[in-house]
């Protein structure tokens, strides 16, 4: 992963230039987005997660999937799930795999291509009424 100054988001692909931007249209894992106090509170360096967006001041791991974001001006994604934490992780680190559940940030799939600029605003937007809900939680 490379810090850029821009990106350009194709709509249900991803950024472009990024590996997963070669998956199948509408694929749920397009981009990654990670809350910057996650990845602080991990204690690892920007782009070690695979994080294709950075955010600061949006807890991203409370939202639910089908929340929409602006990302600047242009591009609007939805939320897909959040990411699931692989064994890859305990390689940058012993127990980060562990450490990283609930915190790694939530899949995104494009919905709006354009640009995103480092120091964008994300905006939230309405959740997508289609989204998945919880039908009844239960406790034991």
């Amino acid at each position: 992963m490379r810090r850029v100054p821009e990106a350009r988001a194709v709509e249900q692909h991803g950024f472009e230039g990024d590996r997963h931007q070669r998956r199948a249209v509408g694929h749920k894992r397009q981009l990654l987005l990670l809350d910057e106090a996650q990845r602080t509170a991990l204690d690892v360096p920007e782009g070690a997660l695979k994080e294709n967006v950075l955010v600061g001041g949006l807890p991203l791991d409370a939202l639910p999937p089908g929340q929409r974001l602006a990302l600047g001006g242009e591009v609007v994604v939805e939320l897909t799930e959040p990411c699931v934490p692989c064994w890859k992780l305990d390689a940058l680190r012993p127990g980060l795999l562990k450490d990283s559940w609930g915190r790694r940030g939530q899949l995104a799939r494009v919905l709006k291509a354009g640009t995103v600029h480092e120091g964008d605003t994300v905006r939230l937007l309405d959740v997508n009424p289609d989204a998945p809900r919880i039908i009844r939680p239960k406790l034991p």
